[in-house]
């Protein structure tokens, strides 16, 4: 048991490095490509590199902060010409982004009610006579209506993947002395039975 726990724990060491690597990398290369499109003024390409960079977060990168402060910047800037089409893409590339680094200590929950309120702001302002009127209160309570997942669906449903991975290697280790081993066999289906629950309720 020790051997395999060992064999798990290396492999997960060596999966959150090559993640953050990853990410890392992926995140300086996307803020230089945003810098690139700025300078072109192709604010969509912009913005999509700006929002990229903010969704690579690993822990110790200051590439997502640095795509969260040029899609801020590029709807401000937006805002002040007069380009609400801009600016509603840059806020919701906020929103979005906030909404997928969803995680303790990311800071989601400011950015989402922060690219609201921006979006709110350019609806309520919309320079466009004969379009819809649409208020900053209406806005907002749609926005909200949206609720993502609770966090702690999301808890239960990366813990009973991980039960379930553990238990089929637990199995595989054993190899024939697996059709003895009804424990782990049980660990492995309540995995899967716990994964598909809490799927079906997401």
């Amino acid at each position: 048991m020790l051997r395999l726990l060992s064999v798990l724990a290396l492999v997960v060491v060596a999966v959150v490095a090559i993640v953050t690597v990853r990410e890392v990398a992926m995140g300086r290369t996307e803020v230089s490509l945003c810098d690139a499109a700025v300078q072109k003024s192709d604010w969509p390409e912009a913005i999509g590199h700006a929002r990229a960079a903010a969704e690579a977060l690993v822990p110790g990168s200051p590439w997502p902060e640095q795509g969260w402060m040029r899609l801020e910047a590029i709807g401000h800037d937006a805002e002040a010409r007069g380009d609400d089409e801009t600016a509603l893409l840059a806020y919701g590339a906020m929103r979005a982004a906030a909404m997928a680094t969803r995680a303790p200590g990311s800071g989601w929950a400011r950015r989402r009610a922060q690219s609201e309120e921006a979006l709110a702001r350019v609806a309520d302002a919309s320079r466009d006579p004969t379009g819809p009127r649409v208020t900053s209160d209406s806005m907002l309570e749609a926005l909200r209506d949206q609720a993502p997942p609770a966090p702690w669906l999301l808890l239960a449903l990366a813990a009973s993947t991980i039960t379930a991975l553990a238990a089929l290697g637990r199995l595989a280790w054993l190899g024939d002395a697996a059709a003895k081993a009804r424990v782990t066999q049980g660990v492995a289906a309540l995995g899967f039975i716990a994964y598909a629950l809490v799927a079906l309720t997401t």
